[in-house]
């Protein structure tokens, strides 16, 4: 750092204490020294933030924060940053830049620091550490104060604080972030203010934002200063610790966290002139319009700084525009809940993929050149020969299930989507019981032990929702196949034959599932018996077809199961695989359609189209399922067949 710039900080940090140790003197000391201080800075120090970091368990850990709201004085006079014009091969203008080589500079120009903003691995993280000279999980918090006014709307003030991040590690990786949060005040000077509360707060996100007053529930505050959770990688503002889903550029497109451990950190506040007129001023950057970061395209250019953004010039109409609440991502695993965390994966993969093809066109060719050959192979190795779902029991290849089990649901679609309108009362009950959760004492025990209510609730939510929409697949496993099986003998029969068919077997169904679900789950979870539950769970899917049409009990339909799949596991596994593929495909496409197209939608409204679309669906898995048992009973019976003797001519 060059001499202007350690003075300058040191200048800063006097003037912070300073006006530390106003706030802090009592009586009428208090009231003299305040004479000394303006206005503007009294107001800033009394609402100043109080900032909530997701915390790191270790340098460079990816789900933590590694960066912290910080001056603009580690990139100014730092020697490793460089000052380049946009042209040809974007020529260096100066190494080290200070706020007066910024001064007056339009967009044509930018900051371009060490590391690459498409691979930043660990670089920016550790150049941050180097910079400010802290370590992980104790950084120091500094922002900077606006007092703004619009002209239009004269008896209004908005106290703003300008977060400054170093790098923006989310789906729009780029150099450098500005966001932050504003109170608005209903009078038209900072004296005024400081004899008045605010009446409203707005929090920055994205290209926009979220409101709430200032006596809202949703605020939190510690006396006078609100508390804010920047989220980690993308630094948008919010009221709490959750997951969020942004389906606009409002939002943000895809998913903010603040949620998991924490630690709360007091920010240092540097109050902004509203303008500058000189190069030699301390803040001569403001008057900077070129970027703060490395030139790209689109959401991955650098960002301008605060001058240039309609909340520094016109802080009321943006305070208008926000909106009154953010989506926050429910916990426990319904059908919408996988749609939404995979809309999160979604974003972040295709974010991935343009990366990809920004850097490395040729890769990302490739790589989908593979998969379509792939395809193409796997769909080759088999027959796809249309052919009839019944009788039941009768030799079929893979593309042929496929092919009869979408033939099959066309013509008998009506009884079998009534079948599969099961999975309504069961979201309906799971939604119920995931509710209630909180209130079971052992539950409740449990969260006071463990000291974490949100991650407890979530692992149970997650076993019951998980439990409960299985066993609902099991159940029109098991009225499908109750289904096809009496069409053998009278195709006039119903759904609600079927039905009947398989009520009569319940008991036995449910045994054979809570055994095969604890078992496999079990093995999962353990991480090392993972490969071992992956295979029982392909051999026991024959389990519900063995009890109904077989008339065996739970435990003996699973060793039923195993038996019919051994030597055709891999056969049965990707036929399986591939209707429920299909299901969760479904419903993920019609899920994410909804959150693009329909942005403003009720989660419990789009919770229950996702389950309306999954009734649709499931059937057709179950009758290629159904069809897929027919085909392994046909192989064991021909199996079992004597060879026919040889005659002599």
């Amino acid at each position: 750092m060059t001499r202007a710039s350690i003075i300058r900080r040191l200048a800063v940090a006097a003037t912070s204490v300073a006006v530390g140790a106003l706030v802090m003197a009592p009586g009428p000391a208090q009231a003299q020294d305040d004479d000394d201080v303006s206005a503007e800075q009294q107001l800033a120090e009394r609402y100043a933030p109080i900032v909530v970091l997701k915390a790191q368990e270790e340098p460079c850990d990816p789900d933590g924060e590694p960066y912290a709201p910080t001056s603009v004085d580690i990139v100014l006079d730092n020697p490793e940053v460089l000052l380049r014009q946009v042209g040809q091969q974007n020529p260096v203008i100066t190494a080290a830049p200070s706020a007066a080589d910024l001064f007056g500079l339009n967009e044509g120009f930018f900051l371009d620091f060490p590391g690459s903003t498409f691979e930043p691995g660990c670089v920016y993280e550790q150049d941050f550490d180097k910079y400010t000279g802290t370590v992980t999980g104790e950084r120091d918090v500094v922002v900077y104060a606006h007092v703004a006014t619009q002209a239009d709307e004269p008896d209004k003030l908005a106290l703003q604080y300008w977060f400054y991040w170093y790098y923006n590690d989310w789906n729009n990786k780029h150099e450098s972030d500005w966001e932050g949060i504003q109170l608005l005040f209903d009078v038209g000077t900072a004296e005024d203010a400081l004899e008045r509360s605010p009446v409203s707060t707005g929090y920055a996100q994205h290209e926009g934002g979220e409101r709430a007053d200032w006596d809202s529930a949703k605020l939190e505050r510690v006396g006078d200063r609100p508390v804010v959770y920047p989220s980690a990688g993308s630094h948008a503002s919010y009221y709490g610790s959750a997951l969020y889903m942004g389906r606009s550029a409002s939002e943000g497109f895809g998913c903010d966290t603040t949620d998991g451990p924490s630690h709360r950190a007091d920010a240092a506040v540097v109050l902004l002139p509203s303008s500058v007129d000189s190069a030699s001023s301390e803040f001569a950057w403001l008057d900077f319009d070129g970027r703060w970061g490395e030139r790209q395209g689109g959401p991955f250019n650098g960002p301008t700084g605060p001058r240039d953004k309609e909340r520094w010039t016109h802080p009321i109409d943006w305070h208008d525009e926000l909106r009154d609440g953010s989506v926050v991502v429910p916990a426990g695993d319904t059908q919408a809940d996988f749609v939404v965390n995979s809309f999160c994966g979604v974003v972040e993969w295709g974010s991935g993929q343009l990366v990809i093809l920004q850097t490395s066109p040729a890769r990302l060719l490739v790589t989908l050149g593979v998969a379509v050959v792939l395809a193409g192979w796997l769909a080759r190795r088999t027959s796809w020969e249309k052919v009839s779902a019944l009788p039941l029991v009768v030799r079929r290849r893979a593309g042929e299930i496929i092919r009869a089990a979408g033939d099959s649901y066309r013509h008998r679609g009506r009884v079998l989507i009534t079948i599969g309108l099961v999975y309504v009362p069961t979201a309906i009950a799971v939604g119920i019981l995931t509710s209630l959760l909180a209130w079971v004492p052992l539950v409740r025990r449990l969260v006071d032990v463990a000291g974490a209510a949100s991650e407890t609730g979530v692992v149970v939510a997650l076993l019951a929702g998980g439990f409960a929409n299985l066993l609902s697949y099991v159940a029109v496993n098991a009225m499908v196949a109750a289904y096809y099986d009496r069409l053998g003998d009278d195709p006039d029969t119903s759904g609600l034959d079927a039905v009947k068919e398989a009520w009569s077997h319940a008991s036995q169904l449910l045994v054979g599932f809570v055994v095969s679900f604890l078992v496999v789950t079990l093995l999962l979870v353990s991480v090392v018996g993972a490969p071992v539950g992956i295979w029982l769970l392909v051999r026991f899917q024959f389990m519900p077809h063995a009890v109904v049409l077989e008339d065996r009990s739970g435990v003996d339909a699973l060793r039923r199961s195993s038996r019919l799949v051994r030597g055709r596991w891999w056969h049965t596994a990707i036929v399986t695989g591939s209707f429920n593929l299909l299901v969760a495909g479904s419903g993920l496409v019609v899920g994410l359609l909804l959150l693009v197209v329909a942005a403003g939608l009720p989660l419990w409204l789009f919770s229950a189209l996702i389950t309306l679309v999954y009734a649709l669906i499931v059937p057709l898995a179950a009758v290629g399922t159904t069809l897929l048992y027919g085909d392994a009973v046909a192989e064991e019976r021909d199996a079992a067949r004597p060879e026919p003797a040889l005659t002599s001519a």
